[in-house]
């Protein structure tokens, strides 16, 4: 792995990196409060056969962190800004929740970006009341004190490697980042539906079930595959929650390796 760093918008981007070049381009992009790192469960599998760039988010990790400028279009133009300062070849798009928002718009506003997304249980209608019910649990995780999070880690038998990639998973993200994303992108439950008739690459969202913590309804899901893009399909998961590929990274990764077969 390497690090790197560009600059989109104006703000420092940075973003890790694996592979050779000259492979064709897959695009990594985590969800709210994650990181580029975690991704440690797909890389191997793909890194021999693809070259792979795993940014942070503004907001997130070694990027910077404005106090504003948390729409889902800043994120969306952060990354084809990426794509164009790296001179990658409208790589595949892989994202988990807000990253699987983050694709689903670019996939109907940017399609000259990317060849396909990949997209890990998104967050869509929920958005409206995201704030209240994900809000204080980010905020607790982020103001949780550093030497509880190591006393737990060591309580656990983590190494002091895994310990402190625990604090870091805690504390990296800025509170701002946080909260004017949830506050700016409420709208987002009603306009996501145009997008997905937009959608103008291959695209696969793969849907959590609502009974072990995903956060698309079955009657959501119904809906939503009357309206999508023909280019646009859904596969339920069903018995798996939000996270889709830490729960069945087997499963997650053949699926998407044969998505980028297609």
């Amino acid at each position: 792995m390497e690090h790197g760093f560009t600059e989109v918008q104006g703000l420092r981007m940075h973003y890790r990196e694996w592979g050779d070049p000259a492979h064709p381009d897959l695009l990594l992009v985590h969800g709210w409060t994650g990181h580029g790192g975690t991704w440690e469960t797909v890389v191997p599998a793909f890194e021999d056969r693809y070259h792979i760039i795993a940014p942070d988010n503004r907001g997130h990790g070694e990027t910077d962190k404005p106090q504003t400028g948390y729409h889902l279009r800043d994120f969306v133009t952060d990354l084809v800004e990426l794509v164009d300062n790296l001179k990658l070849d409208r790589p595949a798009y892989v994202g988990h929740s807000w990253g699987g928002n983050i694709g689903t718009m670019m996939a109907a506003t940017n399609p000259e970006a990317i060849s396909r997304a990949f997209l890990e249980d998104p967050v869509y209608w929920k958005m409206v009341n995201a704030f209240v019910t994900s809000l204080r649990q980010a905020m607790a995780r982020h103001e949780r004190p550093e030497a509880e999070i190591r006393a737990e880690g060591e309580a656990n038998g983590l190494s002091a490697e895994e310990i402190d990639a625990a604090v870091y998973a805690h504390h990296h993200f800025s509170p701002h980042a946080v909260t004017r994303l949830l506050t700016d992108n409420r709208d987002w439950a009603f306009t996501c539906e145009d997008h997905m008739r937009r959608v103008a690459v291959p695209t696969l969202v793969l849907v959590g079930d609502t009974e072990a913590g995903g956060y698309m309804l079955p009657e959501e899901l119904d809906y939503y595959r009357t309206i999508a893009s023909p280019d646009l399909s859904f596969r339920l998961w069903p018995d798996v929650g939000h996270a889709m590929r830490a729960t069945l990274p087997e499963q997650y990764n053949e699926e998407l390796a044969a998505f980028l077969a297609e």
